[in-house]
């Protein structure tokens, strides 16, 4: 552009546009942070400088507005309600069609509401409202005559189903709402505002976030159904099936465990017939491997040990989208953890081994263990409760090494949790009496120590420790820290 310039060539309207999408072509590629933060600064700045030069137009506008909701920033909608509303205000004064708000201006601005996340404009539920009232203010302009540029399509109402899905995690009703306006597009017969896709996993995404698995999978099943029926745009992919499943993970229980792996085996199934839209990707196994784990089934965690194997098979074939990352085993390890093998500490343990060895010989850095991996071969080595004396001291020393591990870690360290999974596991697996008190005196000193000593861990100590000796340590722990304040002072 400083080239044109210097030789006296002055952009026209065509130009600037196409300075703007290559600044929203920026951001999408890396939205939230201080990239896109400057970027949208300097769209905003092209479109100023684009008003005074007189050569703004509806494009000029339209493009800034997606490039604010791209952006993902807190404040994003707003500033594109503010350029929306001075389009508007524009349009008006002067009447020029060449700035005319049309259904892509309104559009953007939905969708800048659906994206953003913090607590901007008072939140998801408010975000959701402002998004309903333009749908409204959109209706009122075309049904007056004031503007018949603006009919809603299918793309505003899916960008308002998907402001209502994000506002369903604080307000189930918004989850409801999203359901009538599926229903309502359903109902309709037009083509533009037939539901797609997108629109679909929009509304299974807010039963998901309320954690009503069935409901998001009835919706699931109604698109396999108008996709049968000949709805192209109906087909499910592997987002929909995704959001189910975890909706199951969440939901829990025998039942929810077995309806994913049957999710999951139908994906794999119409993947091989040749349908690559559902192919399974790690978030879908990651759903399965959490459902297994949340449920009573018997084997349900191998189950879940053999997925993370069937991972690391497809993933050493080509796929590499699917090689497991650390969350996928410290998942797998939670799996372990729930359930009632007499082994689950061993094989939590050699999960834990496999990803040490990997990350250190640098064969795999991605599943580097983290404190998160250490803290549930302890707590997994704490619930093993049952099978026989010996398997019992074998899970304690399981734990006692992962706990042991953990503090010599350069990468990552102890938290609260790692004491209170700790003392839990010396109540669990060594007898009562003085030697159990002793270790958890010497436990609690530590995370005392470290600044690790919070409530949670109090609370753990006085069930652990027998009740006299509890008392004389939290009084010990209260008398130091009178005296470190007064020291202060």
């Amino acid at each position: 552009m400083r080239r044109m310039e210097e030789r006296g060539i002055k952009p026209n309207a065509v130009t600037w546009n196409v300075l703007l999408r290559c600044i929203a072509r920026e951001v999408s590629e890396k939205p939230g942070g201080g990239l896109a933060a400057e970027k949208c600064k300097e769209a905003e700045s092209v479109l100023g400088d684009m008003e005074a030069s007189g050569l703004a137009n509806a494009i000029s506008y339209n493009t800034v507005a997606s490039i604010l909701s791209k952006s993902r920033l807190e404040d994003a909608a707003e500033r594109a309600e503010s350029w929306l509303r001075r389009m508007m205000e524009r349009y008006e004064a002067t009447n020029d069609d060449r700035i005319q708000p049309d259904t892509c201006s309104f559009n953007s601005v939905i969708h800048a509401y659906a994206n953003a996340g913090g607590s901007s404009a008072g939140g998801a539920p408010g975000r959701a409202r402002r998004a309903e009232a333009l749908l409204e203010q959109m209706e009122r302009l075309r049904m007056s005559g004031e503007n018949d540029a603006v009919a809603p399509d299918v793309v505003t109402y899916s960008a308002l189903i998907s402001a209502y899905a994000r506002a369903a995690s604080e307000d189930e009703r918004y989850a409801t709402r999203a359901m009538e306006v599926l229903e309502w597009m359903e109902r309709g017969g037009k083509d533009d505002v037939r539901p797609n896709q997108r629109t679909y996993a929009s509304v299974i995404h807010a039963f998901a976030r309320v954690g009503k698995a069935e409901v998001a999978d009835d919706i699931l099943s109604r698109m396999k159904d108008r996709h049968a029926s000949g709805d192209e745009a109906s087909k499910p992919d592997a987002v929909c099936y995704s959001s189910v499943l975890e909706a199951y993970a969440k939901k829990g229980g025998e039942d929810a465990a077995y309806r994913a792996e049957s999710l999951l085996r139908e994906m794999e199934e119409r993947y091989d017939d040749g349908d690559a839209n559902v192919k399974p990707n790690a978030r879908t196994y990651r759903a399965v491997i959490d459902a297994l784990g949340k449920s009573d089934r018997p084997r349900a965690a191998e189950k879940a040990e053999k997925i993370l194997e069937e991972m690391i098979d497809l993933s050493s074939r080509g796929a590499r989208d699917l090689r497991p990352n650390t969350i996928i085993y410290n998942s797998v390890i939670d799996a372990y953890a729930r359930s009632k093998s007499v082994h689950k500490a061993y094989r939590a343990e050699l999960l834990l081994e496999r990803m040490i060895e990997a990350s250190e010989s640098e064969i795999d850095a991605s599943i580097r263990p983290d404190a998160v991996s250490f803290n549930a071969v302890i707590n997994t080595a704490a619930r093993s409760t049952f099978g026989s004396p010996t398997d019992r001291r074998e899970a304690y020393l399981i734990g006692l090494n992962a706990f042991k591990m953990l503090h010599g870690r350069e990468r990552c360290g102890p938290s609260p949790i790692t004491y209170v999974s700790f003392l839990k596991l010396l109540r669990n697996l060594v007898e009562p009496g003085d030697a159990r008190d002793r270790m958890a005196e010497r436990t609690y000193g530590l995370s005392r120590s470290l600044g690790l000593a919070n409530d949670a861990v109090k609370a753990q100590l006085r069930r652990t420790c027998s009740h006299l000796v509890a008392q004389r340590i939290l009084a010990g722990n209260n008398a130091a820290a009178d005296a470190e304040r007064g020291e202060g002072t």
